[in-house]
């Protein structure tokens, strides 16, 4: 009983596409984006940043959003296209970019940037694969 268990469990895992429809598919893909970009900062800064942080006051003559935060949520958008696009190659475009823009803070705080980055790739990869596996299958 427990090899057909295990037997059905790794035929479901490596089956076709879970959704066919291509309404649903285009769900799918909106969800991750979606789902990608709106927990990936609080992810983020739940990981990397101390417990007792406490977030400064904005400067109401400085930009609107933290340059931070608009580099995470491109690279979000990069991670999701590359894989559901399945060109995972891609993804080195992102280290590749990130480490010319940010050297001197990467410099200044390794733990904070390179920590953030990579939380903030994984978490793109995991919402990311799971919807290609639901579109695509395995």
């Amino acid at each position: 009983m427990c090899c057909l268990s295990s037997l059905f469990l790794a035929e479901f895992l490596v089956s076709g596409p879970l959704v066919a429809a291509p309404w649903g598919r285009a769900a799918v893909i909106l969800a991750a984006y979606v789902v990608t970009l709106a927990l990936s900062g609080r992810i983020v800064r739940f990981i990397v940043l101390p417990r007792a942080f406490a977030t400064p006051a904005a400067d109401p003559a400085g930009p609107r959003f933290s340059p931070s935060t608009v580099i995470g949520k491109c690279e979000n958008l990069l991670t999701v296209t590359f894989v559901l696009a399945a060109q995972d190659t891609g993804l080195a475009l992102i280290f590749a970019a990130k480490a010319l823009v940010r050297a001197k803070d990467i410099e200044k705080n390794p733990g904070f940037y390179l920590g953030g980055m990579l939380v903030n790739l994984i978490w793109g990869l995991l919402v990311a694969t799971v919807a290609r596996w639901l579109i695509a299958g395995i």
